[in-house]
């Protein structure tokens, strides 16, 4: 299966191409896989110098960035740590547009240590399991900080939906559309970490559930999970902006000023 979900950031934008890209998980990693990652960089893997791995550890399959390694390519470990969430502690029928804000405001010193990383990485890969949800939050940030228009961020964040049925099915989930996926062992690719759950952002991001009878109480209790909607990350920015932003958000849990300037020399120029 290849690396899904793989596109720059700037496609669309004015930003400069080559600098910040995003992807689900690695799977069986192959050469045509690392070419396409070379083709988005210009043309080769020497310019890639940061992959932000943005699992938890019981996420992880092993040296699954072997391709990129053998480049020179570093790979940082940035996934969060804690013990499994309890859904009963969500609110009664949040959405996934509210699960990201809770994020937002349970991890905010983590997403500024993220943002701080691929600041000093650039360029940059950042992936998730999905691709989704961490992934498309710490870029939406990233987006924010160097001044994209808003509608430009919601429009990257949507373009995960038309990878989400081969994702389910990287993942070990079956459904006949994402919204009603449940797992399935039988789907798990041999080699795959069988998550059978929504990754680790899915409860205030942290440690995953091990088994995948975690899936239809996770669906069951935050309505879009399993999809992209546009609603989800509009409510994600206001939220953001009616808490000033990204720069004023971050630098006050630990980005500095210089990361912010890097990161707008960088992508912006």
């Amino acid at each position: 299966m290849p690396l899904l979900n793989l596109r720059d950031v700037a496609e669309g934008t004015p930003l400069r191409t080559g600098m910040l890209l995003r992807s689900a998980q690695p799977h069986r990693l192959t050469a045509a896989d690392t070419d396409r990652l070379a083709d988005l960089l210009g043309g080769s893997l020497e310019g890639l110098r940061l992959v932000a791995d943005l699992r938890s550890e019981a996420e992880r399959a092993g040296d699954d960035w072997t391709l990129l390694t053998d480049h020179g390519v570093r790979v940082t470990r940035l996934g969060t740590s804690g013990s499994p969430a309890d859904l009963s502690a969500l609110p009664p029928g949040i959405d996934l547009g509210d699960l990201y804000v809770l994020m937002l405001d349970h991890r905010t010193a983590w997403f500024a240590s993220v943002v701080a990383e691929i600041a000093d990485g650039l360029p940059a890969l950042v992936h998730c399991a999905a691709g989704k949800d961490r992934t498309g939050l710490v870029v939406a940030l990233v987006l924010d900080l160097v001044g994209v228009e808003h509608e430009v961020i919601v429009r990257d964040y949507a373009a995960t939906a038309t990878h989400l049925p081969q994702i389910i099915t990287m993942l070990g989930l079956t459904a006949s559309s994402p919204a009603e996926a449940v797992p399935s062992a039988e789907a798990v690719p041999t080699g795959a970490v069988p998550l059978g759950a929504v990754p680790a952002e899915a409860v205030l991001m942290t440690t995953a559930p091990s088994t995948a009878e975690a899936v239809p109480a996770m669906v069951g209790a935050i309505s879009g999970l399993l999809d992209a909607p546009e609603a989800a990350i509009r409510t994600f920015l206001a939220a953001l902006d009616a808490r000033g932003g990204a720069e004023r958000l971050l630098t006050a849990h630990g980005l500095t000023v210089g990361h912010v300037q890097r990161l707008r020399a960088a992508l912006v120029g």
